[in-house]
């Protein structure tokens, strides 16, 4: 269903049901669908929630529209449109600094945390390659894309899947690639991760950039209740090409199983 949130209609999805709620945020130009073989395997238990945040897939947004701060701010309204009081909530690279500043403001809506191959929310100087990124994506916005999946997707064997991410991420305008391209440089530059008292579960692939490797060991040490699981050979984005692997590190640190 489409909420309208001042004007702009943000695309929802819901599977299965239950007393528990799952919620997925992505990341980048990315839509719901990255999550949805996370999906189809947790909504037999329980109720699996995603969106495309604004400016990706069917959330059409204008540039100017997008902040960190405009993805909190949808979160929640989201969650109050669906009747969700309190939820698991994953978030995958850029969705990941969004469930930390969301897990910041309002920690009591969350019984959990699921940060994926995350980025942290501070922010820092744009620097070069993210700027021949962004120049990449205005002259070329297909092979920027084509580049950027193949970086991101080192596993063998799945060019179905990259066929998919590609499909996926061109789907939102080249100005707003950029745009959320240069989020990383706004905002605060220490949000106090530290306070976030929310259990957590933190996975990487270790194929991944060294960013997010560090980032993902940061984390680990500042949060106070946090697990970090690695996977071996994978990507940016375990819970497609390795899903079983990320929905059974879920399921043990947060439902026994």
């Amino acid at each position: 269903m489409f909420i309208d949130i001042n004007g702009i209609k943000m695309n929802t999805v819901s599977f299965g049901s239950g007393e528990e709620t799952f919620l997925g945020i992505s990341g980048f130009v990315a839509d719901w669908r990255v999550w949805m073989f996370v999906f189809e395997e947790l909504s037999t238990k329980m109720r699996c929630v995603g969106y495309d945040h604004r400016g990706s897939g069917e959330s059409l947004a204008p540039p100017e529209t997008i902040s960190k701060q405009s993805y909190v701010n949808d979160l929640f309204i989201i969650m109050d449109k669906l009747g969700i009081e309190k939820c698991y909530l994953g978030g995958e690279s850029f969705g990941g600094a969004v469930a930390l500043l969301a897990a910041l403001q309002q920690p009591e809506r969350f019984k959990g945390l699921i940060l994926i191959d995350t980025n942290l929310p501070n922010a820092k100087p744009i620097d070069e390659n993210r700027k021949q990124f962004i120049n990449f994506i205005k002259s070329d916005h297909q092979g920027a894309i084509e580049a950027f999946i193949e970086s991101i997707m080192p596993e063998p064997n799945i060019e179905h899947m990259k066929r998919m991410g590609v499909y996926i991420c061109l789907r939102p305008n080249p100005e707003v690639a950029v745009r959320i391209l240069e989020l990383t440089a706004e905002g605060e530059t220490d949000y106090p991760l530290h306070k976030i008292q929310i259990p957590t579960l933190i996975v990487y692939g270790d194929k991944d950039g060294e960013h997010i490797i560090e980032n993902s060991h940061f984390l680990k040490k500042t949060l106070s209740d946090a697990e970090l699981i690695v996977i071996k050979g994978a990507g940016h984005v375990p819970i497609v090409t390795r899903t079983q692997e990320v929905v059974d590190a879920i399921k043990k640190r947060f439902f026994n199983d």
